[in-house]
């Protein structure tokens, strides 16, 4: 008799009260954070890379998505040896799963950007460019354009599946997934600044300019996001105040602001307007950005707050 009574009251706080998501955030959850980041950073630093016509960038971004995104998501789906269970034509869920989608456009990334590679590393050891390789030429063309566009459907599926989880306002919103995919290319470039520091070929002034310009873009839709929330419904205003003022504001200031935006973009500004900074700082402002992606995907699952059941006309615990 105490034990059905306690249930009820479980049962009937969580119809009637806010209660934090944590299927993709505690414990094997954990899985969905890391295959979110690395995949943003691999598929990120790919696309910039075959953009500049970095090779090794493109090379470590695929390495990135195929040796730590898709182990990490196949762990998490169960049973990795029947993976191919997943895939079209041997599943119909790829109709309503965004996971299955998600993993289906992983495995056509691996090929494309496989291929592309092996033709980007035949032209690097015939010391040619690809346009020179004749008949090659058109199929890296066709590669570039194939490789790329798996690679953005790679990077903001996980986006298009939690925007479309109407039980979670905060997510719920169409700015989600362009979030997400802008913090993706910010991520790649700074990646491939990096890598150019010791490759070599890479217009580092240029890509520079252009991750200041993403930064800035990068706070205007943040806060238009977070403002955005506000208006939604009471449980999306108590997500983002949870991410302002509550339990996940450190992770919030210090990881996301701090880390990702305001230190990055103070040694660009810096590089623009004293001159050329030292690798060192180059790499330090690298490595915060980077840990920047990996507080945004965590702040962003972390307060996912469902909405209740049944709408009390508050979103107060």
């Amino acid at each position: 008799m105490r034990h059905t009574r306690r249930q009820w009251i479980v049962t009937h706080e969580w119809m009637v009260k806010p209660m934090q998501q944590t299927d993709w955030i505690q414990r094997e959850g954990l899985l969905i954070w890391l295959t979110e980041v690395f995949g943003s950073l691999g598929t990120g630093l790919y696309l910039v890379s075959i953009f500049v016509n970095n090779w090794w960038g493109a090379l470590i971004g695929w390495l990135i998505v195929m040796g730590i995104k898709l182990p990490i998501h196949l762990i998490y789906l169960g049973k990795p040896t029947r993976f191919w269970r997943a895939l079209p034509p041997f599943t119909k869920a790829w109709r309503t799963s965004w996971i299955a989608r998600g993993f289906f456009f992983t495995v056509l990334f691996s090929g494309f950007g496989f291929f592309q590679l092996l033709i980007g590393f035949i032209s690097m050891s015939n010391g040619q460019s690809a346009g020179e390789m004749g008949a090659l030429a058109g199929l890296d063309i066709a590669l570039r354009i194939l490789g790329g566009f798996t690679a953005i459907l790679t990077a903001i599926y996980t986006g298009f599946m939690m925007s479309s989880l109407k039980s979670v306002p905060f997510w719920n919103t169409g700015l989600l997934p362009i979030v997400i995919i802008n913090a993706g290319i910010a991520d790649g470039l700074a990646l491939v600044i990096g890598i150019g520091l010791y490759t070599g070929g890479v217009d580092i002034p240029t890509l520079e300019a252009v991750t200041r310009i993403l930064l800035l873009v990068n706070i205007l839709l943040i806060g238009t996001y977070l403002l955005n929330s506000t208006y939604r419904s009471d449980t999306a205003k108590f997500s983002a105040k949870e991410l302002l003022a509550g339990g996940v504001a450190v992770h919030f200031w210090a990881g996301i602001i701090l880390c990702g935006i305001l230190i990055p973009l103070v040694i660009s500004l810096l590089g623009y307007f004293v001159g050329e900074v030292s690798h060192s700082v180059l790499i330090f402002a690298i490595i915060t950005h980077t840990i920047g992606a990996f507080a945004l995907k965590y702040c962003i699952l972390k307060v996912g707050i469902y909405q209740p059941l049944l709408s009390n006309g508050s979103a107060k615990k």
